[in-house]
């Protein structure tokens, strides 16, 4: 399995949705990814950068650093993502 399913939870603008994330990638790269459907999504309301942004496990409370791999981490299916 190289994709894991994750819920995504923006509480400043009330969104959350599900996503596939692969486990290949860095951080960074999936908080790219994330900021641009947000954004889409929330119809321009949650216009930020990568720089200005937090992800955060919900469950565990920790933040990701933007240079590891999403498979060196702890994310895995069913984990949840707070964006700040």
């Amino acid at each position: 399995m190289n994709k894991y399913l994750v819920t995504i939870i923006v509480p400043q603008v009330e969104i959350e949705f599900d996503i596939y994330i692969p486990n290949n990638k860095k951080v960074g790269t999936i908080k790219e990814n994330i900021l641009k459907q947000i954004n889409e999504i929330s119809n321009g309301a949650f216009n930020k950068s990568i720089k200005d942004i937090r992800m955060l496990d919900r469950e565990i409370g920790i933040e990701y650093d933007n240079n590891i791999y999403i498979k060196d981490s702890k994310i895995r299916n069913g984990t949840k993502l707070v964006i700040m």
